[in-house]
């Protein structure tokens, strides 16, 4: 049984994390208001913790409740987390599109301990007759992600190298009882005819 936890911990990757904000569309369409409430849907999903030096990902999806796009653009995200290698680096931009899903992911890779608390920051960028566009903050959502520190590179293989023999140990030892016990039980139904 311990075999098989050492071996889940060391290969398997963290189940995620998610989670859903949603912010009001009035923070778009500055100075308008509308009937009935429209939201701008933000879900970010990361992993819960992550071993030191190996990678996993993050992943931010946003959606409109209508496809009234008003004067947005795009969207704007960037990444931050401290002792973690981020890619890409820097802030990401992707068109917004009326009815269709955004989804900004990056990949993250621990490499110091206690490494793993971060924020992702949103913006909004509207048109004001530039190429660029003007960017509005509209999210900035803090987070942590655990670091697995030890037993680091060497202790992992190890780990998975010992896990992995305890297992097969296990099912052999399991196989050689359970061939053992059908011998003994044919064997005393041998002895009980005769």
């Amino acid at each position: 049984m311990v075999s098989l936890v050492v071996v889940l911990v060391s290969f398997l990757p963290a189940p995620l994390i998610s989670n859903r904000f949603d912010v009001d569309e009035a923070v778009i369409y500055a100075g308008q208001s509308t009937q009935t409430p429209q939201f701008i849907h933000f879900q970010i999903f990361y992993p819960r913790w992550i071993r030191l030096d190996e990678s996993g990902s993050f992943l931010l999806k946003i959606n409109l409740d209508s496809a009234e796009m008003g004067d947005l653009r795009a969207w704007q995200a960037r990444l931050e987390m401290n002792g973690v290698v981020i890619s890409p680096h820097g802030e990401s931009r992707q068109r917004a599109v009326a009815g269709r899903e955004t989804i900004f992911r990056w990949n993250i890779k621990p490499y110091k301990r206690n490494a793993g608390r971060g924020t992702i920051w949103v913006y909004q960028v509207r048109d004001n007759g530039s190429n660029e566009g003007e960017a509005r903050l509209i999210l900035a959502h803090p987070f942590e992600v655990s670091t697995l520190n030890s037993p680091g590179d060497l202790g992992w293989m190890l780990l998975r190298v010992v896990g992995s023999g305890g297992l097969a140990a296990s099912l052999l030892w399991f196989w050689i009882a359970r061939n053992q016990n059908a011998v003994l039980e044919e064997n005393s139904g041998g002895v009980a005819k005769n």
